[in-house]
């Protein structure tokens, strides 16, 4: 039952990033859109052209910080060896 809990939090997790990510896209595109910044100009068409990867980054970019700023709680730790195991020679 913990593992699935544990699951449950990563996809939660992930899900906010991924809202996140639509949002500050689609944010940097309205309000940048035709102001002559320099980064603008210099990714924008990109942007625009490559939504999805776009925002597949940002989130990708979000989840990394969100693991390193809040650790995962309770991580599952690897499952002890059968002690009959042994090794194919």
């Amino acid at each position: 039952m913990e593992l699935k809990q544990a699951g449950g939090d990563q996809m939660t997790r992930l899900a906010v990033c991924v809202v996140v990510a639509i949002a500050a896209v689609y944010a940097a595109e309205k309000l940048c859109e035709g102001r002559g910044y320099p980064l603008w100009e210099k990714y924008g068409p990109w942007l625009k052209d490559n939504k999805v990867q776009a925002i597949a980054v940002a989130a990708a970019v979000l989840y990394g910080a969100s693991l390193a700023l809040w650790p995962q709680e309770g991580r599952p730790e690897k499952a002890p060896l059968e002690e009959e195991f042994t090794p194919c020679e």
